[in-house]
């Protein structure tokens, strides 16, 4: 089957009927990651019409200003979601460095929730691999998934070490250098995602829409040196080992 590990539904807006219709046509199993609670909400109400649909909840390193003192007001939230995320730590878009600590202070306790009730949790790290990793090593989680690695390779085998997996995505089809991290990272921690609809209108200047999965599986299976099959299936594989006890095989097959 098809799983785009990580979008955003909920920022489709007067294109989210024909994602809907995308997703529904090629059996595409996605995750929506929030950013915050409004947007876990919306993503909650878009996943009712198709099982299709997994929301997940977590406090982006961009909103985590707005939570950094109130932080248990979002643990119910991180209670209720399968997978933990979008959370982390941005040193790159985010150029005010008076955010930083906040940013620590909000990825920190979604870490330690993550690690008390053992999920997964889906990490986004721009700029900040490095404090990413060294966090990590300190608050242990079970599962970790780093979204859009575009860090420096010498990483890789300390992140792998800690059993992440990794989400290749739509920067695929246009950068050597995330292909040739594509070669690098081992088969069996590969996961793919759009980042839609933003990450191919950052790239491409247009929406991005769910199809645009075929194009990375495509692409990936160049790089890799091998049929689109054999990519299909390994990267199923990996997202139920990494959702085992979290996600149902029945919803994992399109049930």
């Amino acid at each position: 089957m098809l799983i785009d590990a990580h979008a955003h539904l909920d920022k489709y807006g007067a294109n989210l009927s024909g994602a809907l219709e995308q997703i529904r046509t090629h059996k595409i199993l996605t995750i929506s990651a929030s950013m915050d609670e409004p947007s876990y909400q919306i993503a909650r109400k878009i996943s009712e019409s198709s099982s299709l649909i997994i929301p997940t909840f977590g406090i982006h390193p961009w909103e985590a200003p707005k939570y950094a003192d109130n932080l248990d007001a979002i643990d119910p939230y991180l209670n209720a979601t399968p997978l933990i995320g979008e959370c982390g730590l941005d040193f790159h878009f985010v150029k005010d460095k008076m955010q930083y600590p906040l940013q620590r202070v909000v990825f920190e306790h979604q870490l330690a929730f993550a690690r008390d009730v053992q999920k997964p949790v889906v990490i986004h790290a721009k700029g900040a691999e490095d404090a990413v990793l060294a966090t990590l090593q300190t608050i242990r989680v079970s599962k970790a998934v780093i979204h859009w690695y575009t860090g420096p390779p010498r990483l890789i085998d300390s992140f792998l070490s800690l059993g992440c997996h990794f989400t290749i995505g739509v920067d695929l089809l246009y950068s050597s250098k995330i292909q040739e991290l594509a070669r690098i990272i081992p088969m069996d921690r590969i996961l793919l995602e759009t980042d839609n609809p933003g990450g191919w209108q950052w790239l491409a200047h247009e929406t991005g829409m769910p199809v645009r999965l075929l194009d990375v599986i495509d692409r990936l299976a160049i790089v890799r040196n091998c049929d689109r099959s054999v990519i299909e299936r390994q990267v199923t594989q990996n997202f139920m080992q990494l959702t085992h006890g979290i996600v149902s095989i029945d919803r994992l097959l399109g049930a």
